[in-house]
Formats: structure tokens, sequence, C-alpha cells
């Protein structure tokens, strides 16, 4: 076993000897090509030494791969696409397959539909097909304040209000029933989630549903809207004050006392995902089982009684 280890070796060292000495021949013989060519003919004057330098960098760059593929990369970074977060793999067990064929489907979709590029905050009109509305086809403006799930169950949530009142659809991204998806006005927010729109002033959603597209330049950022909107007086939906929200302002329905008090709910999105801290919350304390085992037992004895009655 250690002969044919040896072997093995010295057959691995004998190739890569031959492989490095084929590329230094390989190097030179293309550097001094490059080098003694020249744009007249029949000159013969010695390189000059940066050209030397400058042939044998180009030549290096060539037949390393590190070079042209950390430019390559670069560029692809550059003019990259937005990438749908549909797209991403959730945190938790997944089905492989599963995942590989609802992917499949929404590349399916997508040649039919145009999916473009929005946040939430940014202000969306979607038609949708309607047999009850005139033209068989219906059209909603909103602000976009949601966008969860994955896959073929991904979802966002449009919100206007109208008359008064507020009105929110959720959509199916890749529902057959959507016909179009337009962006009329793309931004982000500070915040991922801006549901607290639902008990901020109606302001704050009031979208005018004969809005013109305001249209985004290419090539630049997508802009943030560093907005602060102001609250309504409670009761709200959620107990806001317990996010750390950074678009909300609660200040003037607040006490100090009571933003204090829900910092403490604020939990990092690290932690919500660590392992170590879940394990202690899902499992129970020594007294919880203590008192559990206690009341098997006493109702085992119950049992045990009421089986010695039947028998006498």
């Amino acid at each position: 076993m250690a002969c044919c280890s040896t072997h093995a070796c010295r057959g691995l060292a004998k190739s890569k000897t031959a492989y490095l000495h084929l590329r230094s021949l390989v190097r030179q013989i293309c550097v001094s090509s490059v080098a003694f060519s020249s744009d007249t003919p029949g000159d013969d004057s010695p390189p000059a030494p940066s050209q030397l330098s400058e042939s044998a960098a180009s030549l290096r760059a060539s037949l390393t791969t590190r070079g042209p593929r950390r430019k390559k990369v670069g560029e692809a970074v550059q003019e990259r696409k937005f990438f749908s977060p549909e797209f991403e793999i959730p945190y938790g067990r997944r089905n492989k397959l599963k995942d590989f064929l609802e992917r499949q489907d929404c590349y399916s979709r997508r040649k039919v539909i145009d999916v473009p590029e929005f946040y939430p905050g940014s202000i969306l009109a979607v038609t949708v097909s309607d047999p009850y509305a005139p033209g068989k086809e219906s059209r909603f403006v909103g602000i976009c304040i949601e966008r969860k799930n994955y896959g073929l169950g991904a979802s966002f949530k449009l919100r206007n209000v109208i008359d008064e009142q507020g009105i929110e659809i959720n959509y199916q991204i890749y529902s057959p029933l959507i016909k179009k998806i337009e962006v009329l006005k793309l931004e982000k927010r500070l915040d991922n989630n801006i549901q607290y729109l639902r008990d901020a002033l109606p302001e704050y959603s009031t979208i005018d549903p004969e809005m013109t597209a305001i249209k985004h330049p290419p090539g630049k950022p997508v802009p943030v809207n560093d907005i602060r909107v102001k609250m309504k007086p409670r009761p709200w939906h959620k107990r806001w004050e317990r996010f750390d929200l950074q678009g909300a302002d609660l200040s003037d329905v607040l006490s100090p006392e009571r933003l204090e008090e829900g910092k403490m709910w604020n939990v990092p999105q690290y932690k919500k995902m660590d392992l170590l801290n879940i394990y202690p919350m899902s499992s129970h304390s020594r007294e919880d089982r203590s008192k559990v085992k206690q009341e098997f037992e006493r109702h085992v004895e119950e049992l045990k009684r009421k089986k010695k009655q039947r028998g006498s």
C-alpha cells in the first residue's frame, strides 16, 4: 500500500513539474514574440523595460484565471438586475425538488407577464381580470405596504384611501388573473414592512388613482423616502411601540415611559434566527416538568383506584 502511494505521489509530482515547465516555456515564447515585434518593418531595436513589463503583465493576466475572472465578476455585479425576493430560499428546512419545480413555474409565468422591480413604499397599479367589471378588467392604484412569502406563494399588498375609507388588496404575484403590474413611483422606505400605515393619518396612504407614472432613471440607485409618518391615537392594529420602526413617529401619541417600555421588546434580526436562543424558549422549566409529572401520577392512581372498584 505504501509503495503504491509513493508511486502515485511521484507521478503527481512529475505531472505538476511538467505542467509548470511547459507553462514557463509558453510564457517566454509569447513574451519574446510580443516584445521583439514592432510596427515598422526591419526594426531590430531591443524592447524597452516598460514594454516588457506591460507585455508580461498582460500575458500573466491572460494565463492566470484570477485577473479576468475578477474583472468579469465586477462587471456582472455592476450590470446585474434586480433579484426578486421570492426566489431567495427562506430560513428552515425545505424540499429541494419542490423549490426547483416552483422556480420553473415562476420562470414560465414571467415569460407571459412582466414582474417589475418594486419595494414596500413603491406606488403600483395592478390590472386584473374581472368578469363583473366594465371592460372585463379592473385597475387598482395603491402603495405597497407588504411583500412576503416564497415561490408561487409570493404576494404583495396595496393600500389606498378612497372616500375616507382605507382599502387594501392582497395580490398573488404569479396569479393568472393579473394582467399587468405597473410601477408608478419606484422608491423605498426606512422600514421593510410599513403596515403601520393602517394606523397612520389617512394623508400618508392617499394615492390619486389617475396618477401619472414617474420614470426611474436607468442605472441609478433606488431613492429612499425618509418620511416619518404621524400616527393616529390608539387603539391600533398592533403595538407598534414594540417594533423598531424608523419611519413612524410615535412621540405625539405615546408618553416617553411607554416608548421606553416598548424598546424592551425589540429583538435584533440575528437573534430571532439564533437556535441557541430559540431552544430555551421552547423548552420547559423544571418546575413545569415536575407539575406535569405530579398530574400524570395522580391520573395513574385514579385509574388504578377505578380498576379496583370495578374488580370488587
